[in-house]
């Protein structure tokens, strides 16, 4: 992981910016933080776009199984909803013959 920005007070308190260079980093980063804490990455922009366009967003965990999966394919994942027209043929109700 790569520390781009450091801003640290005396009393500890500030913030950092750090690039994950390989996937795992992002593993060491969950363990280094605690409740209250926070983490902002690029696919933050990603998500409220999505929220701005009227999708709905699901975050996985990486240390959870269906996680895992996600990472494997590519760890980025979409389910895709359209319309589509009703294709088949409409009943025919005049082929009686007489």
């Amino acid at each position: 992981m790569k520390l781009i920005h450091k801003d640290i007070e005396k009393d500890n308190a500030g913030q950092v910016t750090l690039m994950p260079e390989e996937a795992e980093d992002m593993w060491h980063t969950y363990n280094l933080l605690q409740v209250g804490d926070s983490l902002r990455a690029s696919t933050i922009r990603l998500v409220d776009s999505v929220r701005d366009n009227g999708g709905n967003v699901r975050i996985f965990s990486s240390l959870h199984v269906s996680g895992e999966q996600l990472t494997q394919l590519s760890g980025v994942a979409a389910i895709l909803r359209f319309p589509i027209a009703d294709l088949s043929e409409p009943e025919d109700d005049s082929s009686d013959d007489d």
